[in-house]
């Protein structure tokens, strides 16, 4: 079980997702999530550098969405900014919302990866989902009362996962 708690691969940020290796590893959708991960934590739009990136993504033939459990209003906004389309309210890490993504994206779960930074909603959902797991760091210390509550086991997992050798570490295969 706790397996389906380790990433597939770790990013500093989602600024170091790369075009070519992401399309080396036959990777062609992605999945996005919004606060902390493509924003801050109660940030209302993205920064130009993390605009432009996704951009150049997405020029390279990537397919993405935003799945966040966040209210529509702000989704909407977001995903406005990055010309994007997005599903609020996704209950994740429940199935739905990731069925959705992959159909709004058109592809299939092994050519889509999912990249967050939450390992009990993010990783785990695109492990439910059968999807590759991509963790980043939070972009901000700054999080939901809920997501605060589970940062505390979610460091307890990764030092596990390091104890182990099933964390990825800085260097990623995406």
């Amino acid at each position: 079980m706790l397996e389906r708690l380790a990433p597939d691969a770790y990013l500093p940020s989602i600024l170091d997702l790369d075009l070519e290796t992401l399309k080396a590893r036959g990777i062609d959708g992605l999945i996005l999530d919004l606060d902390n991960t493509v924003v801050p934590y109660g940030h209302p739009l993205p920064s130009d550098e993390v605009a432009a990136h996704l951009k150049a993504l997405l020029a390279g033939g990537v397919r993405a969405v935003i799945l966040s459990n966040a209210r529509s209003g702000r989704a909407a906004e977001v995903a406005a900014a990055l010309g994007l389309p997005y599903i609020a309210n996704a209950g994740k890490p429940g199935l739905r919302g990731f069925a959705r993504a992959l159909s709004v994206t058109g592809t299939d779960a092994a050519r889509t990866a999912v990249v967050g930074d939450q390992l009990f909603r993010d990783v785990l959902g695109a492990r439910r989902a059968g999807c590759h797991a991509i963790l980043v760091h939070p972009l901000s210390p700054r999080d939901f009362p809920g997501t605060k509550l589970l940062r505390w086991p979610e460091a307890l997992l990764v030092r596990y996962f390091k104890r182990i050798g099933r964390w990825p570490g800085q260097t990623c295969p995406f």
